[in-house]
């Protein structure tokens, strides 16, 4: 299969389209064929060389995609071929093909675009185990979102919202903080 490989790291043309060998799948795991990858910090620091694959994934970067399920393991139960999906890999979305332990998978609803549903893993991920498993957020609190314009942001405020809490957030640009700057007082 064809997959997007890191030879030499460094800017965003150090990405080399290659083939590799196919993924195998394991008995709970379901083959993906993507339709899009999500690009994450993680991505982008493998490619300068600041972050290998983890043990076990391949070599390639990718930590979420969206596709159609292609083939599922001898024991997959949550997903058949031909279901919309988009998936939290450990790595190796970057390429034609995917392979994730099926619970690592969400369904697609036919509502939402394949390349925007690629961009979900992580931001669900991230903030459904942050904001509501550790932090136990519950309907009628106050969730503070520092950086509300970012893509967690944006993630916590609906799911939050949603839950039915309340929701106060903060954002800055570069011109708010030389303006805040400007104005501190001088002694």
């Amino acid at each position: 299969m064809r997959a997007i490989l890191v030879p030499v790291p460094g800017g965003p043309d150090a990405l080399t389209l290659s083939t590799v060998a196919d993924l195998e799948v394991g008995p709970r795991d379901i083959r993906i064929r993507v339709a899009a990858a999500g690009v994450n910090r993680a991505d982008v620091s493998q490619r300068q060389g600041y972050y290998p694959s983890p043990a076990g994934a391949p070599a390639w970067p990718g930590l979420e995609v969206s596709g159609i399920v292609t083939e599922v393991g001898s024991a997959a139960t949550l997903f058949a071929v031909g279901e919309r999906v988009c998936a939290l890999l450990a790595g190796g979305g970057y390429a034609a093909e995917a392979v994730v332990h099926e619970e690592l998978a969400l369904p697609v609803p036919e509502a939402i675009d394949l390349v925007d549903a690629a961009a979900l893993p992580e931001a669900l991920a991230t903030v459904w185990s942050n904001v509501f498993l550790a932090a136990g957020l519950q309907s009628g609190e106050t969730l503070l979102v520092h950086g509300g314009a970012s893509g967690i942001g944006t993630t916590a405020i609906q799911l939050a919202r949603l839950a039915g809490a309340r929701v106060a957030v903060t954002a800055g640009s570069p011109r708010s903080s030389r303006c805040a700057a400007n104005s501190a007082p001088t002694s």
